[in-house]
């Protein structure tokens, strides 16, 4: 299953390091939205918005997914988890490619909007 990331586990990153049996699919990803920083060390996506969220897109083995949705802080608890699970269209040099991205559930995420869509590892 492809992942698309446009944060933390992005090259450089401070948790790319999760990605280390995961393949890249593509160094260059792009998807609809609207990117924010959370002031808390990492963005947020909400799929509200259309301007164009930078990325990355892998091809994740299935023993990742647990620790990845951990990471995310997206266990299944419909009261406390911050982000979901979504499968949105991501183009990748002129292909379309559907792809899992984490998406923020909890709004409050959404402070600051990152009108670049570009999260850079200077806003950490």
């Amino acid at each position: 299953m492809l992942l698309f990331v446009y944060g933390t586990l992005k090259t450089g990153g401070k948790y790319h390091f999760y990605l280390e049996e995961a393949s890249l699919k593509a160094e260059q990803a792009v998807a609809a939205g609207s990117l924010y920083d959370t002031g808390l060390g990492y963005p947020a996506m909400s799929l509200e918005g259309t301007d164009q969220i930078h990325g990355e897109v892998y091809e994740i083995p299935e023993v990742l997914w647990p620790a990845l949705d951990f990471l995310e802080d997206c266990t299944g608890d419909e009261l406390t988890d911050l982000y979901e699970k979504s499968v949105i269209p991501v183009e990748v040099n002129g292909e379309v490619l559907e792809a899992t991205v984490y998406l923020a559930k909890d709004k409050s995420l959404l402070k600051t909007k990152i009108s670049s869509g570009n999260w850079d590892i200077a806003y950490v």
